[in-house]
């Protein structure tokens, strides 16, 4: 592939769409989020060649996410021009290995377990990263920053915040970035079908059931058959200041709040959780088969079909899972009217999904890496402007030009096969301090009536939910994670409580919200579920000092 153009004097970086649920980050100060990198291309240039070795290029793996949705024609996701591109460029010549998206963990105990684990790990769940450290399965970065690294070392120089979130047990294991204030998961409505139906934005979780109801039962679509669902399941935990633990099938799991300055377990939350699903789906809003929709393809083909009511997913200010399946929706549906849905309000208050945080970690190296020096130099160079934005736009001239000093696509169509599926290639991109071109909406053309209408989409989910108003559920960050013996207990107790909570929800009257609750209780003390409680109601008690704070993100907004 061409390098990208010289000529130009501003390199800007796009924001990576994250899916889902990535989960909690720290902040920044004010003058870190205003900060704009102006490194031209041509000084980034010389930066990316000065990091080749002479000699051949060392040899380091590298995971990537595969979430099956690579074009035709464009090979695998470990196979592909961007792969061809990175080795072609990058200091270090790169083996990648798959890790599926959807249950992730699974397939990285298989690769620990088998001596297979890539150097570098790539990977959002912040709690798992953390099980890797306590594990001493991925190194302390201190020193290999230290020696090894220059641009990641001025991203973190004077910033004590990520300093604070990439530590671990007093000691540096992660590799974070800086993010803009930007929308992730999101949920949309038919308001063409609130009008016909003539019904309200529902603004709490009684008026949502409603809502529901009817989409399912009212005929919206109006084909005289009763052939739509009103909902689904998803990111209606954080109606409920649930949601905060990505790594679960059921977020209810996890339940721990800050309640007069102790982190202390609930069990009002997942209660009321618990209920409202069970309402919903015994009054057949969501699909029979949910629970085994896995990764969201069947309730998404019903959403782009017009046969269903509310959907969400992640990724809002991106191509993906965001533009993508709107103007699928369009092309098929193509009078209908969609509208951003804010959380409804709940008896514990209104709250966001996931997003709208400033920093992030995402990335460690393997305790068993050969070759530390290059893994890091990888990280750097993929730091780079030039590199950021070759990944992010492609390349000047074939999918993008420059507009008012942005790049703006040539052909919409081209970069969908060609470009939009590569975010997982920008992992380490730090797009938080790249200036205005951040914005997803620059890629889109407000004179076409969908990339119009989905501009407002965005800016409607901006204001639903990236507010102190409705914070994000997630309170806290601690600077530890459990012991492997709370682990297992842990994880053994998330089993049986997701078989407990699942059978409420499908078990009609047989299976009562109170009695499964009562089980759930019982199971989680019997199974040592205390143990679990008093480790983090300590562990908050003993570092307060090192405690993320989620309402301290919102400081960083601008008026």
């Amino acid at each position: 592939m061409n390098k990208i153009s010289k000529k130009k004097a501003a390199s800007i970086t796009l924001a990576l769409a994250i899916s889902s649920t990535t989960l909690l980050a720290a902040c920044a100060s004010d003058k870190e989020k205003t900060d704009t990198a102006t490194t031209t291309p041509g000084a980034a240039s010389t930066a990316a060649a000065s990091a080749k070795p002479a000699g051949p290029k060392p040899k380091i793996t590298v995971s990537i996410y595969d979430r099956n949705n690579v074009p035709e024609g464009e090979g695998t996701i470990t196979n592909n021009r961007w792969t061809k591109w990175i080795n072609d460029n990058a200091p270090v010549q790169v083996e990648f290995i798959p890790v599926p998206r959807t249950n992730s963990s699974e397939k990285w105990n298989v690769l620990f377990a088998s001596g297979q684990a890539p150097d570098l790990i790539m990977e959002f769940s912040n709690p798992y990263m953390k099980d890797l450290a306590s594990k001493g399965q991925i190194i302390p970065l201190d020193d290999a920053i230290s020696k090894y690294s220059t641009n990641y070392k001025k991203v973190i120089t004077g910033n004590e915040s990520l300093q604070k979130l990439t530590r671990f047990n007093g000691k540096t294991y992660f590799f974070g970035r800086t993010l803009p204030f930007a929308t992730n998961h999101y949920v949309m409505i038919r308001q063409d079908w609130l009008d016909k139906l003539k019904l309200p934005m529902p603004k709490t979780t009684e008026e949502y059931l409603q809502v529901a109801k009817a989409f399912t039962e009212q005929d919206p679509d109006g084909n005289g058959k009763k052939d739509t669902l009103g909902s689904t399941f998803f990111d209606v935990d954080y109606f409920f200041q649930l949601g905060q633990a990505s790594d679960e099938t059921l977020p209810m799991i996890t339940s721990y709040h800050l309640i007069n300055d102790q982190y202390v377990r609930t069990w009002d939350r997942p209660k009321s959780d618990l209920a409202f699903k069970k309402a919903l789906y015994d009054a057949g809003t969501v699909d029979k088969d949910t629970f085994t929709d896995k990764n969201g393809a069947k309730a998404q083909q019903d959403w782009v079909n017009g046969k269903l009511g509310i959907w969400g997913a992640g990724g809002l200010e991106g191509a993906a899972t965001g533009y993508d399946v709107y103007n699928t929706l369009m092309k098929n549906n193509p009078t209908a009217k969609v509208a951003i849905l804010p959380l409804p309000k709940s008896e514990f208050g209104q709250f966001s999904p996931a997003g709208a945080v400033p920093m992030q970690f995402m990335s460690a190296i393997n305790a068993t890496a050969k070759n530390v020096e290059a893994v890091v130099k990888y990280v750097d160079w993929l730091m780079t402007p030039e590199v950021q934005q070759t990944l992010m736009y492609g390349i000047e001239g074939v999918n993008y030009k420059m507009v008012d000093g942005c790049p703006k696509p040539i052909d919409p169509e081209k970069n969908k096969k060609e470009l939009n599926w590569n975010g997982d290639f920008q992992m380490m991109s730090q797009t938080g301090t790249m200036g205005k071109c951040v914005d997803y909406t620059n890629q889109l053309d407000p004179s076409k009536p969908n990339d119009k209408a989905y501009i407002d989409l965005v800016k409607q989910g901006r204001e639903a939910y990236i507010t102190p108003d409705r914070p994000t559920t997630s309170e806290i960050v601690l600077p530890i994670t459990l012991t492997d013996d709370l682990t297992v207990i842990k994880n053994t107790l998330k089993n049986t409580l997701t078989n407990i909570y699942t059978k409420a929800v499908v078990g009609g009257s047989g299976y009562t919200v109170d009695q499964a609750m009562k089980d759930a209780q019982e199971a989680w003390e019997k199974g040592g579920g205390k143990k679990v409680d008093d480790f983090y109601t300590k562990a908050y008690a003993d570092n307060k000092k090192d405690v993320i704070y989620t309402k301290d993100y919102y400081k960083l907004l601008t008026k």
